[in-house]
């Protein structure tokens, strides 16, 4: 006598249909309770801080601090001594030459951040 074969694929695809039924309705219900009231923005405060030091490493032997050229060699030994007395939390944006040795960029990071900076923002195109 030959057994009878058991054909689960109606009873899996019902529960397929069912469980993508429940995933919609409880998205749906979970997005529909959550009403955030969002404060209203300031229309007087820029959104972007205003750099006070912008400094550029082009693929040459200098530095350009704020449209001053500065000797490499020098830029090391004087930034803290120029700029020391600037506020901490100032933004530093340093914009850097994509074909510089990686070491260049990051003795030019290195002062900055030794010199107390924080807030360092890399410029990209």
């Amino acid at each position: 006598m030959k057994k009878p074969d058991l054909n689960i694929t109606p009873f899996v695809d019902i529960m397929l249909v069912l469980l993508a039924i429940l995933m919609v309705s409880v998205t749906v219900s979970t997005y529909q309770e959550k009403s955030v009231n969002l404060p209203e923005g300031s229309k007087t405060t820029p959104a972007v801080k205003k750099a006070t030091i912008t400094i550029t490493i082009p693929n040459a032997d200098y530095v350009i601090v704020n449209k001053q050229k500065i000797p490499l060699k020098d830029f090391f030994e004087n930034f803290n001594l120029k700029y020391g007395n600037y506020n901490k939390n100032s933004l530093v944006y340093i914009a850097a030459d994509k074909n510089i040795k990686y070491d260049k960029f990051m003795k030019v990071y290195a002062a900055v951040v030794k010199t107390g900076f924080s807030q360092i923002g890399l410029l990209t195109k």
